[in-house]
């Protein structure tokens, strides 16, 4: 959960600070900045007249529009829809507080492990925008001080990307807003900063995807609020993803909604084993072969005291997962429902 205070990123709850499995290969021995943020030279700023400072854009082809293997005859089709995807964080390893835009080690790791986990179920249903923007180090989670300022940077870039596509892009398309984790809170402020000042836009959001936060507490109702069934509009979807019987104890008896993927309910039944369509399994640099959804009817999900309970049977390769998730789910919420998003997203947004 973010709080802000005077239009800044204050606070981040620990829970936050989780290693990301898809990128624990590069992350060993990482470099973190020491330095105030003031010393820091300041990064060129994105040009997003230029097709390069987009990850993901229809105007070229990317790895957004790579299905799993095993996916690519799928028959979910829409048009007119478009979404504006604000991916995570994966600048780990550096001594900046923020990303250069032309970092092309850090941009190629969006590429692979991004667009084809979370962006590509999408993917054949909407145009899919997503800037590269000069995102905060993982570090500046832990500082509140020069965080608070790398954060502003990064969301500059993000307001500005959202603004270029309105202007230069929207054609009357349906918008859909998603993100994971820093991308997520990046949105959040997209929200409060921008949207709820400019009610005729925030009208042009028909849903939003702010996926790897505990929740959008910072909402007022009477702005957005929360989608209750599945085919529900006009609201966000929100989940955080922990082992089952996970606590913490700041958000008990807080009654903070949560999205179950799944069911796509926000109440607290827990999904049947059989209604979950299989988990993406990425493919990691030492594997070479495609991505694929595998393993369906092995996970149950239950909203919790804020969080997102899973419990999962075992499956090939499971205990290997484990050990590299350090008991921590963060970095597959899309990963694990791959499938049941991108079912339910056509047919949420094919409901007239």
């Amino acid at each position: 959960m973010l709080k802000y205070k005077n239009n800044n990123l204050v606070n981040v709850k620990k829970i936050l600070l989780l290693p990301v499995l898809l990128f624990l290969l590069d992350s060993c021995n990482t470099t973190i900045p020491i330095h105030s943020f003031e010393e820091e030279i300041p990064k060129a700023s994105p040009d997003y007249n230029n097709i390069n400072h987009w990850i993901a854009h229809p105007d070229k082809f990317d790895n957004s529009e790579i299905l799993p293997e095993n996916v690519e005859n799928d028959t979910f089709k829409l048009d007119s829809i478009d979404v504006f995807f604000v991916y995570p964080t994966l600048y780990f390893d550096g001594l900046e507080w923020n990303s250069e835009i032309e970092n092309k080690k850090l941009n190629k790791k969006i590429e692979n492990l991004v667009l084809k986990n979370q962006a590509n179920v999408f993917t054949g249903m909407a145009d899919i925008y997503s800037p590269i923007y000069r995102q905060m180090h993982i570090h500046g989670y832990k500082d509140n001080i020069n965080g608070v300022k790398a954060f502003d940077v990064a969301y500059q870039d993000i307001e500005k990307a959202f603004k270029h596509y309105l202007k230069n892009f929207y054609k009357g398309n349906r918008i859909v807003l998603a993100g994971h984790s820093q991308g997520t809170h990046l949105l959040q402020k997209l929200f409060t900063d921008y949207l709820f000042k400019n009610d005729s836009i925030l009208q042009k959001i028909e849903l939003s995807y702010l996926v790897g936060d505990v929740s959008a507490m910072s909402f007022t109702p009477n702005k957005i609020s929360m989608c209750e069934t599945p085919t529900d509009l006009n609201c966000y979807l929100s989940w955080n993803s922990h082992p089952y019987g996970k606590e913490i104890t700041a958000f008990k008896d807080q009654n903070i909604p949560v999205t179950n993927p799944i069911t796509f309910r926000n109440n607290k039944d827990a999904s049947l084993y059989n209604m979950h369509q299989g988990i993406l399994i990425s493919s990691f640099k030492f594997l070479l072969r495609k991505s694929k959804l595998k393993h369906p009817k092995v996970l149950s999900a239950k909203a919790n005291n804020g969080l997102l309970w899973i419990e999962l049977e075992s499956f090939p390769l499971w205990k290997v997962y484990k050990k590299l998730l350090n008991n921590n789910y963060h970095a597959l919420d899309y990963n694990f429902f791959w499938m049941n998003i991108r079912e339910n997203f056509y047919q949420r947004m094919s409901k007239e």
